[in-house]
Order: C-alpha cells, then sequence, then structure tokens
C-alpha cells in the first residue's frame, strides 16, 4: 500500500503507463503537456515511460508548501565541528 509502483493498463490502441507515489492512494496515468494520456504501442514502451517517470519524481529536489526543503544545508551550518585551532584557543584558556 505505501510503496512506490509503476505498471501499465491495457486499452483500446495500446497501452497507457501509470505509477503510484507512497503518498497517494490513487494511480496516476502518464500525460502529455496538454494533459492527455499517452496511449504507448507496447506494454514494454509503457513500463518503460513509468519507470523514468518514477527516476524523474524521485530525484525531483524537496519542496515544503511550494518552497525547496534546505534543511541539510541549515543542519549542517548548525552542526559544523569547530576548528581545531578555535578548540585549542578555548582550551588554552581555562
Amino acid at each position: 500500500m505505501n510503496e512506490f509502483q509503476i505498471g501499465t493498463e491495457a486499452v483500446a490502441g495500446g497501452h497507457l503507463g501509470w505509477i503510484r507515489k507512497v503518498h497517494r492512494a490513487t494511480n496516476e496515468i502518464l500525460r502529455d503537456k496538454r494533459g492527455e494520456p499517452i496511449v504507448f504501442a507496447t506494454q514494454d514502451a509503457a513500463k518503460a515511460a513509468a519507470g523514468e517517470a518514477m527516476v524523474a519524481y524521485l530525484n525531483t529536489p524537496m519542496l515544503r508548501d511550494g518552497a525547496r526543503v534546505e534543511a541539510i544545508s541549515k543542519a549542517e551550518a548548525f552542526f559544523k565541528p569547530k576548528s581545531a585551532s578555535s578548540t585549542a584557543a578555548v582550551a588554552s584558556a581555562v
């Protein structure tokens, strides 16, 4: 249920490719720029396109409320280890 999936569906004239994202309960049919479902000639072509669409989705930047999540860089800045010279200066002052 809560897993990524890809698949195909036979329709008149060919096959549709679809992807399912973890946070969605329904399949998302692959569509062209106009929003029309893409009908592929073969099941293999539909499944390959679905795989490419899933990889493209997984490789997009993470978003939160329309803004990119930059938690990693903020966390690295917060937890950045102190340099050896500043640690030595603090130790000699004690």
